[in-house]
């Protein structure tokens, strides 16, 4: 339960949240290009820097779309997002699981 003086800021910890994971999906991208494009060829193996580049433009998106809604009045019914979350966390966990493979190989 929130006490009064917490009223509102549902909102900025959810954005701050989106903000947190689009930033470390798009360091990734930097990182995993930075490996491959020290070859100065490009191949295949930048997939993994346009996947991560592609899920931290999602999370973004998403991020700022959610902190809108929470930002007004009546809040949505129901509160949870159903579908995105899970969505945009399945994406992530592939994008480390990717990333460990490239880095391991």
């Amino acid at each position: 339960m929130t006490s009064p003086s917490d009223a509102g800021l549902q909102a900025e910890r959810t954005g701050l949240a989106w903000s947190r994971t689009s930033l470390a999906a798009a360091a990734n991208a930097a990182l995993l290009a930075a490996r491959e494009l020290t070859h100065l060829e490009f191949s295949l193996a930048l997939f993994p820097a346009g996947l991560a580049l592609v899920v931290a433009a999602a999370t973004a998106l998403y991020g700022r779309h959610r902190t809108r809604v929470l930002r007004h009045a009546p809040l949505p019914t129901p509160l949870a997002a159903r579908h995105a979350v899970p969505v945009l966390g399945g994406a992530v966990v592939l994008l480390a699981v990717v990333s460990a493979v490239v880095l391991l190989v």
